[in-house]
């Protein structure tokens, strides 16, 4: 009983924090799809008009997760692919520490610069760990 409880807390803490940031996403999907170009990928930068397409894909990713993460039967899938999103996440803030964005990283605020800490990639590491940890408690069950 206290441990669907917990859960039922993360699954909506953890949803509207992919809520806010997809939403956020959406008011400037511009800008959002420049970010993603700024970011270093080792030596690569993808170029923009390949960013402008794949920015709403991952709008819709991050939407799809929060969704799936608060409804309680796609709850486990949610978390699977929250926990993707953050592995992701995780090796861009790393791979780009220490680096000026001027519109902003991309994760909540845009449109203010921005510089990549390991604040932003901890942050990011400690969400996947949280959702892995849903999903074994979830699974084990």
């Amino acid at each position: 009983m206290i441990i669907s409880i917990a859960i039922w807390m993360v699954s909506v803490v953890i949803a509207a924090l992919y809520y806010k940031s997809s939403i956020q996403k959406l008011r400037t999907p511009y800008t959002f799809s420049y970010i993603m170009s700024e970011y270093q990928l080792g030596t690569y930068h993808m170029p923009l008009f390949i960013t402008t397409k794949l920015a709403p894909l991952l709008i819709v990713v991050e939407l799809l997760t929060a969704v799936w993460i608060f409804l309680p039967w796609t709850r486990l899938y949610g978390f699977i692919l929250g926990a993707c999103l953050q592995i992701v996440f995780f090796m861009l803030m790393f791979m780009n520490m220490r680096r000026n964005f001027p519109y902003g990283c991309g994760c909540f605020k845009m449109n203010a610069p921005s510089v990549i800490t390991a604040r932003h990639a901890w942050g990011n590491l400690v969400l996947c760990f949280v959702q892995v940890a849903v999903v074994i408690i979830v699974v084990a069950g």
